[in-house]
């Protein structure tokens, strides 16, 4: 659909403000590296009393901190787009970055009161579903009316993960497998589509019961998990998803990629996530428990955080009107995630291999914030507003 946007208006708002993909891809980068340092700090044997830090701190704030307000500026931009309806800008987008903010800072300082960041987490993730959900409901956009069960399972999930302590593990597997399944649902919609494009090669027909397959998966290891089935049947899940992922990527033009960075970066993240369902197969069965944690991880960094660096860098210069080529770094950024997540499944626990991982992440997401931090504040270079 055609958005319909007021141009005088939209001028009128300073252009960091006028998309929610610029604070929360720029935001949420910045915080991932600051939230990996102070974690590797603490690893390290650094006291920080005066800091809320702890497994349960970092694997929240990269969940909810950094994956899921990521999300809610790649779904908030794509709104408009899908429903022709304008996204949050100025106020409202303000609104939502400081409910995040004010999270993020609560969590992190000891003396807060927990239950404030709590209230102010829910309440932005209530607000993105209101924004979100009234565009897609007023549109009768079916197709993405995902956005509103996964923001208030957001919402949700936020919660238990800091008032239910001892549920704090499954929650956050619930939390993992969310921001897994909604990349795999963009990833199967975006990655195809822009390899083809790339390439200038025939999109392949999808194939419905891979489609199918895979939301209807991605479902039930979600509520096996919060049913807490045996883990068996969580292993068959991770099993079958993985086999569905892996007729995807086949059909996607694998051998063509390599010579464009934008699309070999989307690519090889998502054969991360395929890694990380097989790793969670093994693990889960019994076969190996062990791989339980690389194979989290292998979602986690591989996965997630090479995705959002591939799809954040190709958004942020498509909606400012560049030219879609990486910047000249960027591809060392790409590889640095991959070696990240390589680093945490295959060397960490030792010492090393989290510093070495750690390490690998913030140069990456450095690389971003150098040559993307002007794309991100600055106007669009055509003259469009957004």
């Amino acid at each position: 659909m055609i958005p319909i946007v007021d141009r005088a208006s939209a001028e009128s708002i300073a252009p960091f403000w006028r998309m929610p993909f610029r604070p929360f891809f720029w935001g949420g980068a910045l915080w991932s590296m600051v939230a990996l340092l102070i974690w590797q700090a603490s690893l390290s044997g650094w006291q920080l009393p005066a800091l809320r830090v702890g497994i349960a701190w970092h694997s929240h704030e990269m969940l909810f901190g950094f994956a899921a307000a990521v999300v809610v500026g790649f779904l908030g931009t794509a709104m408009q787009t899908w429903t022709g309806i304008p996204s949050p800008k100025g106020p409202q987008l303000m609104s939502l970055v400081g409910l995040w903010l004010l999270a993020r800072l609560g969590y992190l300082v000891a003396a807060v009161p927990l239950w404030m960041p709590v209230v102010a987490e829910v309440s932005f993730f209530l607000l993105a579903a209101f924004l979100l959900g009234a565009r897609v409901l007023r549109t009768k956009q079916w197709r993405n009316l995902f956005v509103l069960p996964a923001m208030l399972a957001f919402a949700g999930l936020a919660a238990c993960h800091w008032l239910l302590p001892g549920a704090q593990s499954r929650v956050a597997l619930m939390a993992l497998l969310l921001v897994t399944g909604i990349i795999l649902v963009i990833g199967g919609r975006v990655i195809p589509f822009f390899t083809a494009r790339r390439f200038h090669l025939s999109p392949r027909e999808k194939l419905p019961l891979v489609e199918w397959g895979t939301h209807i998966s991605v479902v039930l290891l979600l509520l096996s998990v919060a049913l807490d089935l045996p883990r068996i049947v969580w292993a068959l899940l991770a099993l079958s998803l993985g086999v569905l992922q892996l007729i995807r990527v086949l059909r996607w033009h694998p051998t063509k990629i390599w010579a464009e960075p934008m699309v070999w970066s989307l690519h090889l993240s998502y054969w991360l996530v395929i890694l990380g369902c097989f790793l969670a197969a093994l693990a889960w069965s019994g076969v190996a428990p062990a791989w339980q944690s690389p194979a989290l991880h292998a979602f986690a960094v591989g996965g997630i955080g090479g995705l959002i660096l591939a799809m954040t860098s190709r958004v942020s210069l498509g909606h400012t009107g560049r030219i879609l080529q990486a910047p000249r770094l960027m591809p060392l950024a790409f590889a640095a995630l991959a070696l990240s997540a390589l680093a945490r499944i295959f060397w960490a626990p030792a010492p090393s291999g989290f510093l070495a991982a750690i390490i690998a992440w913030v140069l990456g997401y450095s690389l971003f914030l150098i040559y993307y931090t002007p794309v991100l504040f600055q106007p669009r270079v055509d003259g469009h507003p957004g």
